[in-house]
């Protein structure tokens, strides 16, 4: 009897290790460039992007969203308290990165095997948690209010006319240009200084630092594209000094994602009509940033489809954030 146990016990570890292998192994097949007349892009936060780096379906994943139609997808390279990519100048999470590979050029080698093309999503920009690293580090990066406090809504923001936060930026940039294959480099809504910090010398530094990095990133690779997805431009102004349209108008960006997070169609579109996306789309292609995350009300794919055909029908592109949202609403629907 147990000279039987031992032969299945060891009948069943072989095969593991055989299943182990053939999904380590396999690759979705390989599909060509998706070509769109309008963005059509998802964001993949990089807890998402983890664990489908560890569970090894990250190919099947984007073969699927390249099925679907989309186009582009935003990795998060940049987050509160680290990121999934190991660079020079960020903090990674041991328990995110996956062991003996190079998540960020993986990513983005399947995705242009899936006929995608792979942003490098700076998700947060200049605004940090007061536990990372670099805070703890650099408490003279960051910006104070006239009281001296650097917290703000429970975060603490990089002083952008700070050579060595600049310096900081720059240098995270290049580690992650290092990685060929990139379509561009996104910053989004928190690239961007809270007006309790100042007003127009800090939209002055912001600008000013907007422009450094476009020049840097072009010099590198005059081909990447320099995408934003801020919020609507006066709301962006007059809360976060994030003067993006005049951005677009000086030619220190490539294209515009605007985040319009809105419960239903009905407030999407209507949300668009003072938001700068028409003024924009004179100078660089743009998109509408979708929201399918817990707060779409009601609770249904349906809703976020809505969303998707009433951008579509005012003629603009649009990108969702995102995929593991997705995901989380479609089980949701089996319980």
């Amino acid at each position: 009897m147990k000279r039987i146990v031992r032969k299945f016990l060891k009948f069943l570890s072989i095969a593991i290790v055989v299943c182990l292998l053939l999904v380590a192994t396999h690759h979705a097949p390989r599909r060509s460039p998706v070509v769109k007349e309008n963005m059509q892009g998802i964001w993949l936060t990089h807890a998402a992007t983890a664990f489908l780096h560890h569970t090894t379906f990250l190919d099947e994943v984007l073969h699927n969203l390249s099925l679907s139609g989309y186009e582009r997808i935003y990795f998060s390279v940049y987050g509160l308290k680290g990121t999934l990519y190991p660079t020079s100048h960020s903090y990674t999470h041991f328990l995110l990165r996956p062991p003996l590979t190079n998540p960020l050029k993986a990513a983005v080698q399947e995705s242009r095997r899936q006929g995608l093309k792979p942003f490098a999503w700076f998700e947060y920009g200049m605004m940090l948690n007061p536990g990372n690293a670099i805070v703890e580090k650099h408490p003279d990066w960051l910006l104070k209010t006239a009281k001296g406090e650097t917290v703000e809504n429970g975060n603490v923001w990089l002083d952008p006319a700070n050579p060595k936060v600049q310096e900081y930026i720059l240098g995270h940039i290049d580690d992650i240009l290092k990685v060929k294959g990139l379509e561009g480099i996104q910053l989004d809504d928190h690239w961007a200084v809270p007006q309790i910090f100042g007003s127009n010398n800090q939209r002055h530094a912001l600008t000013n630092l907007t422009q450094k990095v476009y020049s840097h990133i072009k010099a590198k690779n005059p081909q990447l594209v320099v995408s934003v997805s801020p919020n609507p431009y006066n709301f962006a102004v007059s809360k976060y000094n994030q003067d993006w349209l005049w951005w677009v108008e000086q030619g220190i960006v490539d294209e515009i994602v605007l985040q319009i997070y809105r419960p239903t169609p009905e407030a999407v579109i209507a949300s668009l009509s003072n938001s700068g996306i028409g003024t924009a789309a004179d100078y660089v292609p743009v998109g509408v940033g979708i929201s399918a995350t817990w707060n779409v009300i009601p609770f249904s794919l349906d809703t976020v489809q809505k969303q998707v055909a009433a951008v579509k029908q005012e003629g603009y592109g649009y990108s969702i954030f995102s995929w593991e949202y997705l995901v989380l609403r479609r089980l949701a629907q089996f319980f």
